[in-house]
């Protein structure tokens, strides 16, 4: 599946984000991906919502009663648009696209050291930059030209990092406060994971069993283990179903199930991506 890059053109009339295919909601999480063409969108927004700009949107664009003026948003950035909101973009030039995400307030819960109100007080604010955010687009924008959908803890993941490094950025974090897991915590998030690799793990089921604040799973596990909470995850599950590949007689569509991936086409794509290898090419020859 191929994918247009760049659209430019007439965006037409508006409508909300049911113009855009590609949405759906994980847990508390809603999110919206849209494609490279132009559109014209307005939306009320119950629930925080922070877009993740996979390129440059020249648009013309309205926030509350604000008046309507042009305004880039530029590629690699994040928006962050207040629940309560009302959001109004007139899209003649897209370039890649863009994911929203909405947040729920169970979600938010788990962030229980940011506070937003005054953010929220603030409107919306637009084309907020950060190292890590323009990772977390470089990487959205290959994973959505791949073709393949997106696994639902992967989109936890992906609008959870979006959340917490966008909200660093506004300020609202309060950065004095611990980032790291006490070795009991860590101890109970990895023997989590193992017993709940076949099973659908999220972020906030990581954030419950270590009774830490989300934030402090996101940053203890890079400090333990250099990688994400999903990397992490993602790392065991490829370990665990290598381990059966070599030892049982298993099918490989049952290998996939049982350590957690949605198929055996999704045990396949990530297998061959982190080893260079297919399940077939690991039996076969260890």
């Amino acid at each position: 599946m191929t994918l247009a890059i760049d659209g430019h053109g007439d965006p037409g009339p508006f409508r909300g984000l049911e113009q855009f295919e590609r949405r759906g909601a994980c847990g508390p999480i809603g999110y919206c991906i849209g494609g490279s063409k132009p559109y014209a969108l307005e939306f009320q927004n119950a629930s925080d919502v922070i877009c993740l700009l996979l390129g440059d949107l020249i648009t013309e664009t309205k926030f509350e009663d604000d008046a309507e003026r042009p305004l880039l948003f530029v590629g690699a950035s994040s928006a962050f648009h207040p629940r309560d909101g009302n959001v109004r973009v007139r899209a003649g030039s897209v370039r890649h696209g863009f994911i929203a995400f909405s947040y729920g307030p169970t979600f938010e819960d788990t962030f229980d050291d940011i506070d937003l109100r005054r953010m929220r007080r603030a409107g919306s604010r637009n084309n907020i930059r950060r190292e890590a955010i323009g990772a977390l687009s470089l990487y959205a924008r290959n994973r959505i030209a791949s073709g393949e959908r997106l696994g639902g803890f992967e989109v936890q993941a992906l609008a959870s990092t979006l959340y917490l490094e966008t909200m660093r950025s506004l300020g609202v974090v309060r950065e004095d406060s611990r980032n790291g897991l006490s070795d009991h915590e860590f101890e109970t998030i990895v023997a989590y994971v193992e017993a709940e690799l076949g099973n659908d793990i999220t972020c906030a089921s990581l954030a419950n069993a270590a009774r830490a604040p989300l934030r402090v799973v996101f940053d203890g596990m890079k400090l333990r283990t250099g990688m994400s909470p999903y990397r992490y995850v993602m790392e065991r599950r490829v370990e665990r179903a290598c381990h059966l590949l070599r030892n049982s007689p298993l099918p490989i569509s049952e290998i996939a199930l049982a350590c957690g991936f949605s198929s055996q086409q999704h045990l396949t794509s990530t297998m061959t991506a982190k080893l260079g290898r297919t399940p077939q090419q690991v039996r076969l020859h260890g």
